[in-house]
């Protein structure tokens, strides 16, 4: 048998042996297959300077399989792109996986790419040299960020409890992510925003910019000399991003300049409130409106508005003084909340008073007198809004209009006859009296028939009206005109309500909850539901009377 046959016989013999042979023999030429390379666009860059990095492999494979945080001590990159292809050329099939991502080196000096493991394959690593960049290409290259960020403010010189606006302006001029600007700082300031940012675009040397501005109010709350510690300014520029590549992440920090401001203290002999301010309006309006000699005309009842707007310059909202007014016990004040507002650098408060007189008689409303300091002129100065003289009269036409009927008053015959009685002694005469008194007493029984009854058809008609417009005003929510139809009917009605106090006063208490809801200070919530059934029970108790005051005149009695 010869040495060939031999082998054979042997293979033949071990045929799982011969198989075994065969996979490990073509385990080399898989790993050949499946070759991994990396290469960059360029090897000599700038610093910051992008350039692009392509890692592939021979093979279909996760794409999650390359670490590229690797790369994180020298270099900042982007969110890589990934590709897969495949492709049959002559009958033989490969597959193809990619990986492009953008990269820039942090320092100047010599960096490396290290090599990239992906399975069982690996790249080579690859040597940079990172340049500092010539001066007249650092817009195209490394540090210039194109973002800038200044600040401003109205003036260097204030006194304590003075506010100054601080704006800032961000000027940006590539793209950026994850961007945000911290407000300026400095030791005895308060600082606030004021406002929502503005944004515009402008065109500087044919390159378009994005232009954001944002409002501080700087209030000083100590004297001597302080640094405004400017706004700062961080994000993250995206270079590099094309079809290919989501390109890198520079971080961009830019910070505001530093200003010094000179902080004055509150002069030694000024009196009052301290208000430092360049400029200070009082003002005030009435509802309905008065003439020049501040004495005015009105009814018990009638209410009066008083609207007084305060506009202080440079002072924060939480500095404006408290409006503090004593009125007379004659009037009853209700008072809306104030309403604040910023508007062209002065910080603005407005204050709404409804006043309703209670009894007639001369009342004198209070002046209002606020002192400031005019940090222009730094002179004190005073400013006053007058106060209003109100002749109270009471309401002629409730007088006339709701007044009850004239009690009857027997004729004066009826005396004289009398008298008669008790001279005459003739039985004629005391005839003919009697004849008169029968013809008298059937006089009266008839006007006292009709006549109550005609008058308790108007009154009832007038009391209709107006509890209806008085529950329309409150359902309209309309409190001014509750409280003044409720005021005309209650005096018409006074004397049937007086016959029940406990309901007089749920009714006055209901109408001052209203009042007190709609203009107090205070969050309190009101029911027009209750002040309705009161008025309800009321009517029914005002039916009653008028119904027994015609059962009563029908007595023959």
């Amino acid at each position: 048998m010869s040495l060939n046959q031999i082998n054979w016989a042997k293979k033949c013999r071990s045929p799982w042996l011969l198989l075994l042979t065969m996979l490990v023999a073509l385990l080399p030429l898989q790993a050949i297959a499946a070759q991994a390379e990396a290469t960059v666009s360029k090897n000599i860059v700038a610093v910051n300077q992008v350039f692009q990095l392509t890692v592939s492999v021979d093979t279909a494979i996760n794409p999650n399989s390359v670490d590229f945080s690797i790369l994180s001590p020298d270099f900042a990159y982007g969110q890589p792109s990934v590709s897969s292809s495949t492709s049959l050329i002559n009958g033989a099939m490969s597959r193809n996986t990619t990986w492009t991502l953008a990269l820039a080196a942090k320092k100047v000096g010599t960096a490396t790419i290290p090599a990239f493991k992906i399975g069982s394959s690996q790249t080579t690593p690859i040597t940079i040299s990172v340049l500092k960049g010539s001066q007249k290409n650092n817009t195209a290259v490394s540090n210039q960020t194109n973002v800038r960020v200044t600040a401003e403010i109205d003036k260097n010189t204030l006194y304590v409890g003075e506010s100054i606006n601080y704006r800032v302006k961000i000027v940006i001029g590539e793209q950026l992510s994850q961007a945000s600007l911290s407000a300026p700082s400095g030791d005895g300031l308060v600082v606030s925003q004021v406002g929502q940012d503005a944004q515009n675009n402008i065109v500087q040397n044919g390159r378009r910019y994005l232009v954001i501005t944002r409002n501080y109010q700087l209030t000083a709350e100590k004297a001597g000399k302080i640094i405004i510690h400017g706004s700062k300014f961080s994000g993250d520029a995206v270079r590099g991003a094309n079809g290919f590549s989501s390109g890198i992440t520079v971080p961009v920090n830019e910070d505001a300049r530093d200003i010094t401001i000179n902080i004055k203290p509150k002069p030694t002999d000024y009196k009052g409130l301290w208000l430092p301010t360049p400029d200070l309006q009082l003002q005030q309006t009435w509802q309905p409106q008065v003439s020049n000699n501040n004495d005015v005309t009105t009814k018990v009842g009638e209410p009066i508005t008083r609207t007084i707007t305060l506009r202080i310059k440079d002072v924060a909202q939480s500095n404006m003084p408290n409006v503090n007014l004593t009125y007379p016990e004659t009037v009853r004040i209700y008072n809306e909340k104030p309403e604040y507002r910023t508007e062209n650098g002065y910080s603005v408060m407005t204050l709404k008073q409804v006043i309703i007189p209670r009894q007639t008689g001369k009342v004198t409303l209070p002046s209002l007198t606020i002192n400031w300091w005019n940090t222009t002129t730094e002179k004190q100065q005073r400013s006053e809004i007058k106060g209003l003289i109100l002749n109270v009269i009471a309401d002629p036409t409730a007088n006339n209009q709701f007044s009850p009927p004239a009690a009857i008053t027997p004729p004066a015959a009826t005396i004289h006859s009398t008298k008669a009685i008790t001279t005459a002694g003739i039985w004629p005469w005391t005839t003919l009296i009697f004849a008169l008194l029968w013809l008298i007493t059937l006089v009266l029984f008839i006007k006292k028939r009709q006549q109550p009854v005609v008058t308790t058809t108007v009154t009832a008609a007038q009391t209709t009206d107006l509890i209806s417009i008085l529950e329309a005003a409150i359902n309209a929510n309309e409190p001014i005109k509750v409280q003044t139809y409720y005021q005309q009917w209650r005096q018409q009605q006074y004397t049937t309500l007086t016959t029940q106090p406990p309901l007089l006063q749920q009714l006055d208490h209901e109408v001052q909850a209203m009042m007190a809801a709609h203009y107090s200070a205070s969050n309190n919530s009101w029911n027009k539901q209750t002040l309705l059934a009161l008025l309800n029970q009321a009517k029914q108790l005002t039916v009653t009377k008028q119904t027994s005051m015609t059962l009563s005149s029908l007595d023959p009695k």
